[in-house]
């Protein structure tokens, strides 16, 4: 879908904000296919901002540091994951977060009350291999060294920095179809507070992209946003529901695009619907 959220930015954006970082994707996308020349990215979590800054700052290091723990599993998966995931909530190690992410189901995070990672292995992988992760990651960081700001903050503070020849996603959690769930994030971001959010950046003429709910076929997943935002609806198909397709349905996903007012108005009123297909890039975390 990063790539389709790419036909959405204006010509003239030079500067991308994400204050809900999580893979990056649109960022990396962004910055491939040179739709804007810098990034700022933001997390909640400190854990994945710090692997974030180990993949730009130290590619090399963190590849090797990968492919040891990648072939220390072998022939002991679980329980290898399981001792990992111990060592990573006791420590925090950015390799071991990046092998966690690589392992876990649909790197997907999840956390429990404590803060501390519990999401399962996916069994039937090993996570990637060591030289298609070693490869991602050195194009990450080519991408995005010396381009990108990184921070540790609310979404709120790094949404201050924004100014009107920016463009900014919204890729809040807890909405949609597949959102992580991170406690630390449920006392900044409640649905009215998001609004009202929005609705400050509108009246400061920001250009924004939200992804926000979902549906699979006539299911809702979400929350709508105000309508009194004034803010252009659009769907985008992501592809197959996996949950129907294990249970023998064939049943498609839709995740909703919500664009600001200052946005439609740098894109013109003429602009496409429906958006053309870029190139698609194989995003970091993700099995190929």
């Amino acid at each position: 879908m990063a790539a389709q959220i790419l036909t959405f930015f204006p010509d003239d954006a030079t500067r991308l904000l994400e204050p809900f970082a999580g893979s990056a994707a649109v960022a990396l996308a962004g910055l491939h296919h040179k739709k804007v020349a810098s990034v700022v990215l933001n997390d909640a979590n400190s854990a994945l901002m710090a692997l974030w800054a180990a993949i730009i700052d130290h590619p090399d290091e963190i590849a090797a540091q990968y492919r040891a723990l990648w072939i220390q599993q072998q022939g002991q998966e679980r329980a290898f994951y399981d001792t990992i995931r111990a060592e990573f909530n006791r420590t925090h190690h950015p390799d071991h977060f990046l092998y966690l992410l690589a392992r876990c189901v649909k790197a997907s995070v999840r956390y429990n009350a404590q803060g501390e990672f519990n999401q399962s292995p996916d069994n039937r992988r090993k996570g990637a291999q060591p030289d298609t992760m070693r490869d991602q990651i050195a194009h990450a960081s080519r991408l995005l060294i010396n381009r990108t700001s990184l921070h540790n903050l609310d979404y709120r503070d790094v949404l201050d920095m924004a100014v009107q020849s920016d463009i900014v996603y919204l890729d809040p959690p807890y909405q949609g179809v597949s959102k992580s769930r991170d406690p630390r994030y449920q006392a900044s971001i409640t649905f009215e507070g998001f609004a009202r959010t929005l609705h400050t950046l509108n009246e400061r003429g920001i250009s924004y992209i939200v992804s926000y709910d979902g549906r699979t076929d006539a299911k809702i997943y979400g929350a709508r946003l105000p309508a009194e935002l004034d803010l252009a609806h659009i769907e985008l198909e992501a592809g197959r529901s996996s949950q129907a397709t294990l249970l023998g349905r064939r049943a498609h996903t839709f995740e909703s695009l919500y664009l600001s007012p200052a946005l439609m108005s740098r894109l013109g009123k003429d602009m496409h619907v429906a958006p053309h297909t870029l190139p698609r890039q194989l995003q970091l975390f993700e099995s190929p």
